[in-house]
Parts: structure tokens; C-alpha cells; sequence
């Protein structure tokens, strides 16, 4: 009996409709890619901080998962958090925290600059550049 059972599951296992090996990488591709994703439009160098810190402000408000941003100056350091909701993944939020800085840092040229992600009030990661 126990024969007969493992001679139809390979039988039927064998059955499943194949695919081919390139079709197969892009689809891992893209699920891979589509996750983390993330790309901010960039603002132009030399744009009024007012304007520039709005429109990337604006362009973080609207990916998944954001609640709130904030830019700010504390002892000579500009400060970019980003809070999320709870269950965001790590490496999403990590890699929009590394577009944000590279934003400030066109925004604040020669500045120490740290980007932070924010989850349940606390700060889960920062990213931070030192000219």
C-alpha cells in the first residue's frame, strides 16, 4: 500500500506545469526588487531649503508604511526621521532612510547629516554622513 502511494505522488509531483529558467529569474527578480524598492525623485541642488525640505517631505509622506517626517538642526547636525507603522520591514525602512540622507545631503551640502527611522517612538536605525 505504501508503494502504491509513493508511485502516484511522483507520478502526480512530475505533472506540475514547468517553467522556464529565465521566466522563473525574472519573476524571482522582481518579487525580490518590489519589496524594498524605493526611489525619490531628486530635488535640485541650490533649491530654497523651505521648497526642497516640503518636496522631499511630500515624496516620503507618500511611500507605504510612513507616518510622519521630520527635519530639524540640533548642535550643528541636521536630523531627517522618518516614523513608520509597526511592522514595517528593516530593510525597507533602512533603505528609504538612505535615500532621505542622500537627499539632505544635496539639500545641506558640507553639513553633518543623520537620517532615522522611527518605529513605536523609538529609534530602530540611523544612517549618518560627516563631510
Amino acid at each position: 500500500m505504501g508503494l502504491i502511494i509513493l508511485i502516484i505522488s511522483i507520478v502526480l509531483g512530475g505533472c506540475g506545469t514547468k517553467q522556464t529558467p529565465s521566466s522563473n529569474t525574472q519573476q524571482n527578480a522582481a518579487a525580490t526588487q518590489a519589496p524594498n524598492a524605493v526611489h525619490l525623485t531628486p530635488v535640485p541642488a541650490g533649491t530654497p531649503l523651505v521648497t526642497a525640505n516640503t518636496e522631499v517631505s511630500k515624496q516620503i509622506m507618500a511611500q507605504k508604511d510612513v507616518l510622519g517626517t521630520q527635519i530639524y538642526e540640533q548642535n550643528g547636525i541636521v536630523y531627517g526621521d522618518i516614523t513608520f507603522k509597526s511592522g514595517v520591514t528593516k530593510d525597507y525602512a533602512h533603505n528609504l532612510a538612505n535615500e532621505f540622507l542622500t537627499q539632505l545631503k544635496t539639500s545641506y551640502p558640507g553639513r553633518s547629516i543623520t537620517a532615522q527611522v522611527v518605529i513605536d517612538g523609538k529609534t530602530t536605525d540611523f544612517i549618518s554622513f560627516k563631510p
